[in-house]
């Protein structure tokens, strides 16, 4: 999904506006500096899965409400197999909608309390859902999964969380990240929905 930087402001601040959707291209790897990729790293709502420490990192920056960002999720079980040596990043990005924003506060409240270990199958349950994601669903989709509603209310509701949705956007916004999904992969920008053919050729570009 496409945004102007006027709508991923709009988004963390709770606007209603959101972006309409159209069709992508395979985008174009962007040179990114390292020291940016270091940050996205060290965020600490970062989620990290596949291999602890491979010889490829992809980062992907997505949103719980972003079509191309479902589509994403549904390769991504296909692409951990497909390349057992890669270490995937999950990065929270609510820009789309107020819902995206409820959404991200449910999922990043789930991850402070159960851990990274846990989250794979809430991310992926969120992106199974039809329709908007808003945080009732999202803490309905945690709290089946073994979450408990009362603290993941409270956590999802604190500064601390709000401190990390900040941080993650603050992180794409000095990348240049105007469209959901974005990746990282290597020490290059794919501002973009990408395939799975698709990010396995990137994969295998930044292996050299």
């Amino acid at each position: 999904m496409i945004l102007s930087r006027r709508v991923l402001l709009a988004g963390l601040a709770l606007s209603g506006t959101k972006a309409p959707a159209f069709a992508q291209s395979a985008p174009e790897p962007q040179l990114i500096p390292v020291e940016l990729i270091e940050n996205a790293l060290n965020l600490p709502s970062v989620v990290r899965i596949g291999h602890k420490h491979g010889d490829v990192i992809m980062v992907e920056y997505f949103d719980y409400n972003c079509p191309w960002c479902k589509r994403s999720a549904q390769a991504l079980p296909d692409l951990l197999k497909a390349e057992p040596d890669l270490s995937y990043v999950l990065v929270n990005f609510a820009v789309l909608s107020p819902q995206s924003v409820a959404a991200t506060r449910a999922a990043l409240a789930y991850l402070q309390l159960y851990g990274p270990e846990r989250y794979l199958p809430l991310h992926l349950a969120l992106f199974a859902l039809r329709g908007t994601v808003d945080g009732e669903r999202a803490l309905a989709e945690a709290e089946r999964l073994g979450g408990d509603r009362q603290r993941m209310t409270e956590i999802a509701n604190s500064d601390r969380t709000t401190g990390w949705m900040k941080d993650a956007f603050a992180t794409g916004n000095d990348l240049g990240l105007v469209a959901t999904p974005s990746f990282l992969i290597g020490t290059e920008a794919y501002i973009g929905g990408m395939s799975l053919e698709q990010k396995r050729e990137a994969i295998a570009r930044a292996r050299g």
